[in-house]
């Protein structure tokens, strides 16, 4: 049986590193990138079954969202902020159906809960 693959996208790298090492080890392939410009790169080779994108980065994370969902529809309802800033959470009020978003500090619990709703 093939293993999910998941695309964690955050430019910090201890934050991507704990994601990427918490869905491992959840038994999850995944694959990272540390801006928007390398996950569409990456994206035009390989396909994902979901996406863990940091939201405050260069580049803007929902710009990054609103721009993958019109290329790779198939992602919608597949995709899960986070970020470390909870003023963000108003920008992502019109997103939320799509694309919850989780608060730095998360329980590690609370970010694969995440993924498996996504994927379910």
């Amino acid at each position: 049986m093939q293993k999910p693959v998941v695309l964690v996208i955050d430019d910090e790298d201890m934050n991507r590193e704990v994601c990427r090492d918490a869905l491992e080890l959840d038994g999850y392939e995944v694959l990272t990138a540390t801006g928007t410009c390398q996950a569409v790169e990456l994206l035009s080779t390989r396909s994902v079954d979901a996406i863990v994108c940091d939201m405050h980065m260069p580049h803007n994370g929902v710009r990054l969202f609103e721009h993958l969902l019109k290329k790779f529809p198939e992602l919608a309802g597949r995709f899960l902020f986070v970020t470390g800033d909870p003023s963000q959470a108003r920008a992502l009020d019109h997103l939320a159906a799509q694309a919850p978003c989780l608060f730095r500090p998360f329980p590690i619990r609370m970010l694969l809960d995440a993924v498996r709703s996504a994927l379910a």
